[in-house]
Order: structure tokens, then sequence, then C-alpha cells
């Protein structure tokens, strides 16, 4: 494994990868000591904001972990783009594929690695040297980016937790030029999971303050131009206190930790005020609403994005097996847009009309409330079968959805159910892949045939990597 060839670099690469925001003045392409980066204040933000162009770039979150690469494994569109055609078949073969898988797992991998280097010197300094909170709200930052990266790096290159606990991925939480050993999948969930609990321990009192929560509504969360990065505005584009909960929340399901997944999803399916869906007056109204984005728990921001995508490439064919005759799902009708015999996702067809689209043309969806709801009702079932069932109505109906649901009797019948929910809610947003791997379900594709996992789910370590294994 030979990640330690990136470590020696990491302040400029880091730098160059980043781009300006409203609080920077700093030209992404200088190269900076670490030392001298990390002299000031603006040097942490500098970095951190380093940390978040990497996850929006088109390698990972801006286009491969989202509505590219792993939504093509997920058979979720009818594609007209041959370069993702092999790996409709699961192909990993041709050398673009092989260079995008490698491309993913070195720029994860980086990020990683940067953001152990910014832990690294977060611990050096004393608390004094930061605005008022600002030591763990970085600190916290820095551990759910580097979760996050991790959970994702599990979820494609290891076995879900239902199938085989063997080793996975190598896992690194501090800079090193030694390579370390693959640890099993149940072993890497553990520090997920840890340094998850860590980060909402740091952040709480800075996101939770009554000055935070007055701050936490839609425009503010995701727009709102703020007055600076150690402010408590804009924390639904950041690895915040509650960013972190929904995490915290995904990875606990994954790990077959049913209780703690559904204790850090109740704090947001229980709290209305604090983030709801987008109410059905203001849909109703013919707003545009591409995203439904006032349940946008986190997004990343790309402002390329609008060049990035290209219209016409992902088509959806099976909107009407998906849907049935729910044909009043809000769902229907903001994310898709009607293409002839076919659907294209409208969540990525970005207009240049800022008014139009509230700000949010550059905002890549990444955690929703909607998913808070799905870990409560399959969390809650066993106990409670009938509380689990009313919050699925009431999702249901939050989305618009009139046709009350059928009788569910099993556990089996729910997750039907949740998938197909999930097929309606999560299109273009790179869940599904990993729904259906971490339920060992096949994929449901009308149009070829479902498919059944098999090896061909987990995608393949770049060879280069493997050659240096230090089991």
């Amino acid at each position: 494994m030979k990640i330690y060839k990136y470590l020696y670099t990491l302040p400029i690469l880091l730098l160059l990868l980043s781009g300006c925001e409203d609080w920077l003045s700093i030209d992404p392409k200088s190269e900076i000591d670490t030392e001298v980066l990390f002299e000031s204040q603006e040097g942490f933000s500098t970095a951190m904001n380093g940390i978040y162009t990497n996850l929006s770039s088109t390698t990972l979150y801006g286009e491969n972990l989202k509505h590219g690469f792993v939504e093509v494994l997920a058979q979720t569109y009818t594609l007209n783009n041959s370069i993702y055609e092999v790996l409709e078949d699961y192909d990993y073969s041709s050398n673009d594929m092989k260079n995008r898988i490698k491309n993913i797992w070195s720029l994860a991998y980086n990020t990683i690695a940067n953001c152990n280097s910014i832990l690294e010197q977060v611990a050096a300094k004393d608390s004094t040297f930061f605005p008022e909170g600002g030591k763990r709200m970085i600190e916290g930052e820095a551990l759910s980016v580097r979760a996050m990266l991790y959970f994702d790096l599990l979820r494609l290159f290891a076995p879900a937790p239902a199938v085989a606990d063997e080793a996975a991925i190598p896992y690194y939480n501090k800079l090193s030029n030694v390579p370390m050993p693959y640890l099993k999948t149940s072993e890497i969930l553990s520090y997920i999971i840890e340094d998850l609990k860590t980060s909402k321990a740091l952040q709480k009192g800075f996101d939770t303050s009554e000055e935070a929560l007055a701050n936490y509504g839609v425009r503010e969360r995701l727009t709102y131009n703020n007055d600076g990065f150690y402010s408590n505005y804009r924390r639904g584009r950041r690895m915040g206190y509650y960013a972190t909960t929904a995490l915290l929340a995904q990875v606990a399901l994954y790990a077959g930790d049913n209780g703690l997944a559904l204790e850090n999803a109740m704090e947001f399916v229980d709290k209305p005020e604090l983030i709801d869906c987008t109410p059905a007056d203001e849909i109703e109204a013919n707003n545009y609403n591409r995203l439904l984005h006032a349940g946008l728990i986190f997004a990343l921001n790309n402002p390329d994005f609008l060049e990035e995508f290209t219209p016409g490439n992902f088509l959806i064919s099976n909107v009407e097996e998906i849907f049935g005759t729910d044909g009043d799902d809000f769902r229907k009708k903001c994310y898709l847009e009607n293409s002839g015999d076919k659907y294209e996702l409208s969540k990525y067809i970005i207009t240049d009309d800022n008014i139009r689209e509230d700000g949010m043309q550059t905002a890549i969806p990444m955690f929703r409330l909607s998913q808070m709801y799905h870990i409560a009702i399959e969390t809650m079932f066993d106990n409670n079968p009938q509380e689990a069932l009313a919050l699925f109505s009431n999702l249901r109906i939050k989305r618009g959805c009139k046709l009350p649901l059928p009788d569910i009797l099993t556990k089996n019948n729910l997750l039907n159910y949740l998938i197909n929910d999930a097929r309606r809610e999560f299109a273009g947003e790179g869940q599904l892949f990993y729904m259906y791997k971490r339920l060992n379900r096949e994929i449901i594709n009308e149009d070829k045939g479902n498919k059944t996992l098999t090896d061909e789910f987990i995608i393949p370590i770049p060879e280069r990597e493997t050659s240096f294994t230090n089991n």
C-alpha cells in the first residue's frame, strides 16, 4: 500500500486543490509550508476549505460518489453515456474504469491524510489560538470528514457486514510513511463510530447554542453569505454537529447497532422545528424546487457543478414502475422532468437564475431528513411496528403521497416499501447502491432484470495498492 508517497506533499497539494470562498483571500495556486500555513487562524480555514474542495471534486462527491459511478452501480439510469456502459455490467477492467477507481481511492486517502495533518496541528495549538469554540469546531469537522471517507471507502471496497467481516481497507489515524495493515470491517466501523461520537461532543456546544439554532433556517444553513469561517452560519455546508449526527445514524445502521442508529436519527425526526421537509404549499404554488432543499441536512458546494454535469446522459425509464399510481408524490414533480418515454433527473438540470434557484445552483445533496426517517422506521419496526408505520405514513404525507400504505406485517415487506421509497427519494444521490449492499438485496432493474449481489459488487482495490499490502 503506497499511501505514504503522498504524505510529504500534503500541504502543497491541499492548497492546489482548494478554491477560494468568501472568507478566504489566499491564492489557491500558492505553495505554503505546513508551519507557515498553520501559523494563523486563517491557515486552518484555508486547510479545511481545501478538504471540502476535495470532497466536492468530480473524483469524489462532485460526480463519482454521487450521481455518477455509484449511481450507475445501482442500475438507476437508462444510460446515454458510453463512458459508463461497461460499469452497468460491473466490468471494472477497462483502463478508464481502472483509472477512475484508482483516483477515487487515491484522493480519498489523500484527503484523509490531510484531515490527519489538520488534527495534528490543531492538537498542538492552545484553545486561545482560535476564536471561541474554533478549536473544537475544526477538530470535530476533520474527524467527521475522515469518518465519512472511511465509511464510503468501506462500503465500496469491502463486503457488507451482512455478508462477511474480513480484512477490508487500511486505516490511518495519523500521518505516517509506514503502510498500515488492512483491518476488518467491524474494526474500521468501530473507529468511525468513535470518531463521530467524539466529533458530536466537540461541536455540540457550538452548533446547538441559541445563536446557532437561530441561524439554522434553510437559507442560513445552506446559502447565507456568512460572517466568516468561524461563524455559525451556513453550517449545512460543513460537517458540523448535525451533519455528524446524520452520518453517525447511517454508520450505526450499517454496523448493525440499531439502538445507536435510532437514537441519532430521532434527533431530527423529533425536531421539525429544527429541520423539516419542503412544505406542500410551497410546492403546490409551483415554486421551483428541484432539490426539495428544506430537508437537506448537509450539502457540499461545487462552483463548477453547472459546467460539469451534462443533461441527457442519465435518464430514468422505469418511473411508472417506481411511482405506480402515487402520481401526487412531490418527488415525481420536483426531482424528475418528462423527456418523451423517459424522465431526466431534474435535480441536476441547473439554471443560472439565482432567485429561481434560491442560491442552490452549486449544492451537492449529501444527507437528507428523509434518510433519518428511513433509519428510524427500519430500526423501530421490530419493537414498535405501529409507531414505525406511523412515521412512514408521516414521511409519505410530507412528500405529497395521497395513497395510504397497505398493511405491512413483516420486516421483509417493510424493507420492500422502504427500498421503493428510497428509489423515489435518492435517485442520483449515491445512496441506493449502499442500501442494496447493506441489506444484501438484489438490485432492482425493471428494464434489464434484477441483479443478484455477488463479488462484483465489491469494487476491486487498485492493483498498485494491493501489491503493497502489509497484512
